[in-house]
């Protein structure tokens, strides 16, 4: 899955000359049709359709036939609704600079919000509304700054809370109201102090926010954070049975080495799915029986397919739809189709090229571009000593006149004009530049909080270290001494108060 990072490129298809929204950056070698024509039935991916010889290096081959073939601009859902600026997900309306929403209304710059409406600077978070830099929650309303909550309203700056309401600065709280600090206040002692408090100011908001990290240091954590996890290692696990090595995910079982999957059956080596059975070491594909297979949605029994939709037993193929017995892009009858398959593959094996993913170095998007970048971080200089696809970003060309840097921008919300939305403003951190949109401004006006002064990218970037790990360490419980694992490394287990879960509940329930 890529991250939300978009660029503007020339359509490719015949008599278009527009520029269109894409993840693919201007001069690479990608060739990519507009939206609406690459769904259309105005082209026909067998016209793209070659032979391949099994005796030739299949990398090689798929490489030259991978950047032939146009290209959708965006992995998204067709059903979407104004939702130009998305990656993922699933139905929606009105997103924006967003990944993998399914079912969500209004999300910007969030990564896997699902079934939520007015989310904005969010990550995984689930039934939520008019919540604003939250991180793991759900069932959340009118919310800031709430990690790993659920089914709170009306607060802010909250760690690991269920069932609150109006509270603020609090751990570890359950079935609260009007709690400052982890104290406990009358409501009207609660609402005179959070009345001396303006978050609405840019320093306000962020001194508290720094306070907050260094406060919730005495929180009591789990070591990992799974529901109903039977037979299973991972993190965020609900409902999920004999799974093993799998992460955030819901309604599994029998899978190995997942994230971010859900009903997924007999799975392994998976990324970013729904409703799969028995597929291996694919990313965003839906169906069963797939190998190695990228963005394939209602495929089945295909391997090496990338932007496949209703098609079952392909092989190498690209763009295809309600097709069957194809080896790139080209039909075969069903005997010589798998005659053919079992020859490729044969020689595949022979030269030490079947059974891993399509690899790094056929630079089928920049790594930057990649979900890899969400959490094994690289910059330009680390990924040219490893050969790693980059892409170098031109300096973008904006007037002077039209730029405003983030540290002029005004402290308090109340202080912003519309005029806002003319202007260009350059992230102090990155030196990237961005806009503000109408209903972004509308948000934090509605909500009293500040304009953020920082690029979207750095923003969730931030977010993301936020969230719960993907990698597991030996853990042997302080209080009990039970030995497990924990999704907190080493430093973090030593700096926090990291319980089992037969403890932790002890402790906090």
């Amino acid at each position: 899955m890529r991250l939300p990072r978009f660029f503007k490129k020339k359509c490719f298809a015949p008599g278009h000359s527009e520029e269109v929204i894409t993840v693919f950056p201007p001069g690479t070698p990608h060739k990519i049709f507009d939206f609406s024509f690459y769904h259309s039935d105005d082209w026909d991916p067998l016209n793209y359709g070659r032979d391949i010889d099994p005796d030739r290096p299949f990398w090689e081959q798929l490489s030259s036939f991978f950047f032939e073939i146009p290209h959708m601009p965006l992995e998204k859902d067709p059903l979407a609704v104004n939702s130009d600026y998305t990656l993922g997900g699933k139905g929606g309306r009105d997103n924006y600079y967003s990944g993998m929403a399914f079912g969500t209304e209004g999300a910007y710059y969030c990564l896997d919000a699902r079934f939520s409406k007015d989310v904005f600077d969010c990550n995984l978070v689930t039934s939520c509304e008019l919540c604003y830099q939250s991180v793991g929650s759900s069932g959340c309303s009118n919310c800031s700054f709430v990690d790993d909550c659920e089914n709170c309203i009306n607060s802010s700056f909250l760690f690991d809370c269920k069932n609150c309401s109006d509270c603020f600065f609090s751990f570890n709280l359950r079935n609260k109201s009007y709690v400052f600090g982890n104290e406990q206040l009358t409501k009207e002692g609660y609402e005179k102090k959070i009345g001396e408090i303006d978050l609405g100011n840019r320093e306000t908001l962020n001194d508290y926010w720094g306070k907050f990290r260094d406060f919730t240091a005495g929180a009591v954590r789990r070591n990992l954070h799974n529901v109903n996890a039977v037979n299973s290692l991972g993190e965020g696990l609900t409902d999920c049975k004999s799974c093993h090595l799998v992460f955030r995910a819901s309604g599994s079982e029998n899978s190995r080495y997942c994230d971010l999957v859900v009903s997924a059956k007999d799975c392994m080596d998976m990324l970013n799915t729904a409703s799969g059975e028995r597929n291996y070491e694919s990313v965003v594909t839906l169906g069963r029986e797939n190998r190695f297979c990228l963005f394939a949605r209602n495929v089945n029994d295909s391997e090496y397919c990338v932007e496949c939709k209703n098609c079952e037993s392909c092989f190498g193929c690209v763009g295809l739809r309600d097709k069957k017995f194809h080896i790139f892009n080209k039909p075969y009858g069903e005997d010589e189709y798998w005659r053919m398959v079992d020859d490729i593959k044969s020689k595949m094996l022979q030269r030490g090229e079947y059974g891993e993913f399509f690899p790094l170095e056929l630079g089928l998007m920049p790594y930057q571009n990649s979900f890899a970048q969400r959490f094994f971080v690289l910059d330009p200089r680390s990924a040219a000593e490893t050969g790693t696809p980059w892409y170098d970003e031109p300096e973008p060309r904006v007037p002077r006149e039209e730029v405003m840097r983030a540290a002029n921008l005004p402290v308090h919300i109340k202080d912003v004009s519309d005029k806002i939305l003319e202007k260009t403003v350059e992230c102090e951190a990155t030196g990237k530049f961005f806009r503000f949109s109408k209903n972004e401004l509308d948000f934090y006006r509605r909500r009293g909080l500040p304009l953020p002064d920082k690029h979207p990218w750095a923003r969730m970037q931030e977010r993301t270290t936020r969230e719960r790990g993907i990698v597991l360490y030996e853990f042997t419980c302080p209080n009990c001494g039970e030995s497990s694992y924990s999704s907190y490394d080493p430093g973090a287990q030593k700096k926090y108060k990291i319980f089992c879960e037969k403890c932790y509940l002890q402790a906090v329930v």
